[in-house]
């Protein structure tokens, strides 16, 4: 199960595999995807009611399935926090994948749930370097932040792991190693890959 408070991702990577979803709101998958986000002020009131139904066996829920959780929007409607308050209260098992650093703000909570259910925070990082990840996910904060963001939640207590998505041949593959060594120096106990995927309307994002 995943959960996606915010819909489109100011991040702006050219890879990204949600990028045809945001078609599904009458939105162009190019600029639009990063330009006109869709906030869902109602999902952590959707999420409790999704938690008290009888059918539900508190399974492992995803923060984000679709697009960064974490996203500048956040910091100003905290909706990523309201969820995760939900699943405090619950008890329910948590995974995070993010670029941002502002997960670290939430450590409070991420604690609560390491201490109560269970929780694991992915950093997606698929490139050592900044200039050349700036050229790809534009808009993403640089890699330094978050692996200082990384080592803060470690150093709290909360398991973290690396995801090296997506891999580009012939762009990134030789970056790996540099990455995995980065991130177990910040604390990393667990990593991830995925290829390149360029399905639908991304090829051509991606090309451009």
């Amino acid at each position: 199960w995943s959960v996606n408070p915010y819909r489109g991702c100011f991040h702006a990577c050219a890879y990204c595999y949600a990028r045809p979803s945001h078609e599904y709101w009458g939105f162009g998958s190019g600029t639009d995807f990063e330009s006109k986000i869709v906030a869902k002020p109602n999902a952590p009131a959707l999420l409790r009611h999704a938690f008290n139904r009888s059918s539900w066996q508190g399974e492992l829920v995803v923060f984000s399935g679709n697009t960064d959780c974490y996203q500048p929007l956040e910091a100003t409607y905290q909706l990523t926090r309201a969820c995760l308050e939900v699943c405090t209260e619950f008890r329910n098992p948590v995974g995070i994948i993010t670029k941002s650093a502002l997960v670290a703000r939430d450590v409070d909570l991420l604690q609560r749930l390491h201490r109560d259910a269970w929780v694991r925070v992915y950093f997606s990082i698929p490139f050592a370097d900044n200039e050349t990840a700036r050229k790809v996910e534009p808009q993403t904060p640089a890699i330094t932040k978050r692996l200082d963001a990384m080592r803060t939640l470690s150093d709290a207590g909360i398991p973290t792991g690396v995801s090296i998505a997506p891999v580009i041949p012939g762009l990134n593959e030789q970056d790996i190693p540099e990455i995995l060594s980065l991130a177990r120096e910040a604390g990393a106990v667990e990593a991830t890959f995925v290829l390149l995927r360029l399905s639908g309307s991304v090829q051509q994002v991606f090309l451009d």
